[in-house]
């Protein structure tokens, strides 16, 4: 075998090799857009969750403040912050928390001033 022969072999092994790695790569960018698009979705989801969620909280602060507001020796602050410690991923056993506590307080409410069930 020729130098010339050889150095056509070598090249074309190199060409093989590359086309084999332009497909794959195209194959994973494939891949990796429609992992994006799942990704972007589930971010804007993250968002009205947030959202729905926040405007859930404010109700239910409100509706607590009213509920509390004849109770005239109380001191009634400003809504809390979020706690940077929460974690996502316990958002409905916050929201039933914060639902119950709601639940619990008109609760004790009702039995002080005898109002009727809601």
């Amino acid at each position: 075998m020729t130098a010339a022969e050889d150095y056509r072999r070598v090249i074309a092994e190199l060409d093989a090799v590359a086309d084999d790695l332009r497909v794959r790569d195209a194959e994973r960018a494939t891949a990796l857009r429609a992992q994006l698009v799942d990704l972007e979705r589930a971010v804007a989801d993250a968002g009205v969750r947030a959202a729905l969620t926040r405007f859930v909280v404010d109700l239910h602060w409100e509706i607590a403040l009213e509920a509390l507001w004849p109770e005239s020796w109380m001191k009634l602050r400003p809504k809390p912050g979020p706690d940077p410690r929460a974690r996502g991923a316990d958002l409905d056993a916050h929201d039933a928390a914060v639902s119950e506590a709601l639940d619990t307080l008109l609760a004790a409410v009702r039995r002080r001033f005898r109002l009727p069930g809601r």
